[in-house]
């Protein structure tokens, strides 16, 4: 969508029109409607009785059919999402670090947007959101409450919030032809199913317009309200980290066959015995058996006199090997070890090579990680723009730059690590090492009291 386009549409005396025209996309997202039957296991086809038709109990003539769901997908969000963020994203800052104002300026956007704004819970969140539907915005924005920072004291709070189709909202993103943010704009309903939709329009001057579906469409009492910044950050994948409709294949299948094998196990595992009383003269004996449902099972034969256990066992070295096949296929196509507590408790692997098996999922995270760093670098700059404002630093946060960057979760122990950095000498800088040893939040700072130390001990050799 072009700029010219976007104000002819907003120019538009037909306001139906105008909806119409915003709820597009230039973004190929798949639909939520879509993607939920995939994602919430009590919508599986599993349940579907038209393709897994009841089996009835001969005794109460109720659905014996042991319908299992396996919420696979759901634990491929969370997995990935953790692999990305559970290790905090590393911001790098790049000013003059001689310049005390500059460095007060970071501590301050810091203490905003990591502390005041919680962004490492926030983005695990928005992790698990955009690794499921696909697609996320988030708006910031200020208002009025007083608060202190780095001991300055402001009048207004900077604040943010997450939308995603996955918390019901309907979200359009549209780009120019230079690839910027031009218009998006989010469609929910309220308590009341009155039907809203807020538009971030991002011409030279930025906007936001709230349009009410009441018997009609129509802009709200008090809009559009021109805004000092334009406040929307939008990322998307073009599929659901569980590999769509492929991933979701698998998980059917080893649904099937736990639903079914819950079937065969109920209704043949219990303990059976032949009995056989022989000829037994003059008398006769009692053709009636145990009910399926009784904790036993005893079947009558004449003639032989012996008695022998005949209870099931199954096919379950078949069983379980295409089951675990089946499974193992689908955490390789997501790039995810499947680390259940079981697996990695009975597993003898050294933490070393616990470790390469994270190398795959590692491979993923950096694989999302590059959209996502995009989206840090945009949504940073906003930020930048906001503080600017409410400390009146607009000029020194000009003067840096800011550089996001995603650490995959690691296994290695703290003892692992702090040999690799000891090892590295002089082929590791002193900000990267106290980087990947990850001990501190202020690196610069630890960087600096590190080498005033190292300075105070050399000066004592003379």
């Amino acid at each position: 969508m072009t700029k010219e386009k976007l104000q002819e549409i907003l120019q538009n005396p037909v306001i139906d029109e105008v909806i119409e025209a915003l709820k597009v996309s230039s973004f190929n997202v798949p639909k939520w409607a879509d993607l939920k039957k995939e994602y919430d296991p009590l919508e599986h086809t599993i349940w579907d009785e038209n393709i897994y038709p009841p089996k009835l109990d001969t005794n109460n003539q109720q659905d014996d059919f042991k319908r299992t769901a396996l919420a696979l997908q759901k634990l491929a969000v969370s997995r990935i999402a953790q692999a990305m963020f559970s290790t905090p994203t590393e911001r790098i800052y790049n000013y003059d670090k001689d310049s005390e104002v500059l460095k007060k300026a970071v501590d301050i956007l810091e203490q905003v947007y990591r502390v005041n704004n919680y962004i490492d819970s926030t983005n695990i969140e928005r992790g698990k959101q955009v690794n499921a539907a696909c697609e996320a915005v988030t708006v910031w924005k200020v208002y009025d409450k007083q608060n202190l920072v780095e001991g300055e004291q402001v009048d207004l709070k900077l604040t943010h919030t997450v939308y995603s189709a996955i918390n019901g909202y309907e979200i359009y993103a549209n780009q120019d032809d230079n690839q910027e943010l031009l218009v998006v704009s989010i469609g929910y309903k309220d308590a009341d199913d009155v039907e809203f939709l807020d538009v971030y329009i991002n011409l030279d001057t930025p906007e936001f317009r709230r349009y009410v579906k009441l018997d009609e469409w129509e802009i709200a009492e008090g809009f559009p309200v021109k805004l000092e910044v334009f406040p929307v950050v939008h990322i998307w994948i073009p599929e659901p980290v569980w590999g769509g409709e492929a991933g979701t294949n698998l998980v059917e299948q080893l649904e099937e066959m736990e639903s079914y094998q819950g079937l065969y196990i109920k209704r043949n595992a219990l303990p059976t015995f032949t009995i056989d009383y022989g000829d037994i003269p003059g008398g006769t004996v009692s053709g009636d058996e145990e009910s399926s449902n009784d904790s036993r099972r005893i079947i009558k034969l004449g003639k032989g006199g012996s008695m022998s256990d005949v209870t099931w066992e199954g096919a379950d070295a078949a069983i379980t090997s295409r089951y675990n096949r089946i499974r193992n296929a689908f955490f390789e196509q997501v790039q995810m070890p499947d680390i259940s507590f079981a697996n990695m408790i009975n597993s003898n692997t050294s933490a070393e090579n616990k470790e390469l098996l994270f190398s795959d999922a590692k491979a993923k995270a950096r694989d999302l990680g590059g959209e996502w760093e995009k989206m840090f670098f945009q949504e940073l700059e906003i930020v930048k723009k906001f503080i600017g404002i409410i400390f009146g630093r607009e000029a020194d946060l000009e003067q840096i730059t800011i550089r996001s960057q995603i650490r995959p979760y690691s296994i290695k122990s703290k003892k692992e690590t702090a040999e690799y950095v000891a090892l590295a000498g002089q082929s590791m800088s002193l900000n990267t090492k106290v980087s990947t040893l990850g001990e501190v939040d202020d690196i610069n700072q630890e960087v600096e009291t590190i080498e005033q130390e190292q300075s105070a001990q050399a000066n004592q050799g003379f």
